[in-house]
Formats: C-alpha cells, sequence, structure tokens
C-alpha cells in the first residue's frame, strides 16, 4: 500500500537554522508541506535534532516570515553543492497551515524526490 504525502510546493527564500550551540546557519528554502521543509545549506547538521527555525514565506507580493521548530529527519549532498536537508514541523500552527495552503495557487512537485 502506497502512503500518500502532502502537496510539496517550491518555496524559495531565506532560512536561518539555530543550532544547539545557540550559532545560526544561513541557507536557503526549496520546497515545503504543510508538515515538512526542504531547505539548502553549506553545512551538513547532525539527523534527529529539533532546531529552531525562521524562513521567509512569500504569498501574494508580501513575505511572511515564519518561526518554527523543526526535525531533521534527512541529510543529503546537493548536485549543486552544500547539503539537502529535511525537517518536519514538531507542532501545529493553524496560521502557518493556513499560510502553506494558500500555496495551492502554485502547481505541486511531482514526484519530489528527498
Amino acid at each position: 500500500m502506497e502512503v500518500q504525502r502532502a502537496p510539496h510546493y517550491p518555496l524559495h527564500g531565506r532560512v536561518q537554522l539555530a543550532l544547539p550551540s545557540h550559532s545560526v546557519l544561513s541557507g536557503h528554502t526549496l520546497d515545503i508541506s504543510v508538515s515538512e521543509l526542504c531547505i539548502l545549506l553549506d553545512d551538513q547538521i547532525p539527523l534527529g535534532v529539533v532546531y529552531s527555525i525562521r524562513f521567509e514565506l512569500l504569498l501574494k507580493g508580501e513575505i511572511h516570515v515564519v518561526t518554527a521548530l523543526a526535525r531533521s529527519t534527512y541529510g543529503v549532498f546537493a548536485n549543486s553543492g552544500g547539503f539537502r536537508v529535511g525537517l518536519a514541523f514538531k507542532d501545529e500552527d493553524p496560521k502557518r497551515a493556513e499560510l502553506i495552503k494558500s500555496l495551492a495557487g502554485k502547481k505541486p512537485m511531482v514526484n519530489a524526490t528527498h
């Protein structure tokens, strides 16, 4: 039986990830769903750790800054350099979910591989 994944939408903006040491890594968002975010970082980070993240979501010409707690679920080397990192949101935030659902006007990514 195939598990249905939530639609992922392209998302291109800045992201900051706070490490447990309180230093901050900067990167870029790649795609998003209601439950997870994929980002590109220069450095690899440990998996299974909960991070505080802050990212931009551009919607109808307005930039929304979103903060959340998210657990790193995967990290792979990106062909273009850096590391693709998957982050699963730890909490359910109705406002964040509504913003993400508003991206439904954008075409979802088909067969997005992570």
